[in-house]
Formats: C-alpha cells, sequence, structure tokens
C-alpha cells in the first residue's frame, strides 16, 4: 500500500468513525452510513492539510469511492500509482 493510500484511508476513518480495515477501494461514500456534505468538506479539509495540495471541488466531489479519492490524492500531490 502507498503512503497516500494508508493517510486518505487514516482520515477517511477519522472523520466517519469506521475502522480503516472496512474502508477497500471499492468501498462507495454513499454506503458510509451517516456521509453528509458536512462529512465530506471534513474530509476535504484534513487532506489537503495532511498532503499539502489543493483539491478541486468539482473533481472531489465527483469521486465516489475509497480508490478513487486516492487515485485523486495521488495526481494532486503528483504521485504516481
Amino acid at each position: 500500500m502507498s503512503d497516500v493510500h494508508d493517510g486518505v484511508v487514516e482520515l477517511i476513518g477519522r472523520v466517519t468513525d469506521l475502522p480503516a480495515d472496512r474502508l477497500g477501494a471499492d468501498v462507495r461514500f454513499a454506503d458510509l452510513g451517516d456521509w453528509t456534505s458536512y462529512t465530506a468538506l471534513r474530509l476535504l479539509t484534513a487532506l489537503e492539510d495532511r498532503f499539502g495540495v489543493r483539491l478541486d471541488l468539482e473533481r472531489y466531489f465527483a469521486v465516489h469511492d475509497v480508490g478513487g479519492l486516492v487515485a485523486e490524492v495521488s495526481r494532486a500531490a503528483g504521485v504516481t500509482t
């Protein structure tokens, strides 16, 4: 696993109170129970702080699963996967 993957999964777990081992690449945000726009914005802020990137809002909100978010953060950080 990459540092980006581990960091993204850790932050998702933190904002959703879910254990990281339940957050596989195919897990959709809509299936996380209490996933709201507020949760999504908390995650966005945490990702930008942790990785030192600025994520495009349209691209960010177009991502629907953990794997897609890892790819988007990797792209923004200039990390090849």
